[in-house]
């Protein structure tokens, strides 16, 4: 969680020095549309784990259930 907050201020202080410089928007959006991709795919990766973690544990807690 803390590599992701790390990167979003990353991208936000990219963003932000971007658009007061004097780049063009087609340079603009070279540079900020593959970090904001990698941005996504790490937020939707670790919603995904943290899925998968949760079912895992209602599995063994149902499991346990039935051991008893």
């Amino acid at each position: 969680m803390l590599a992701l907050r790390r990167y979003a201020f990353i991208l936000v202080v990219l963003i932000v020095g971007m658009f007061l410089g004097n780049m063009s928007l087609n340079i603009a959006l070279l540079v900020l549309t593959p970090l904001v991709l990698i941005w996504l795919m790490l937020w939707d990766d670790k919603n995904y784990k943290r899925r998968q973690k949760q079912d895992y544990m209602k599995k063994q807690q149902h499991y346990c259930s039935y051991k008893k």
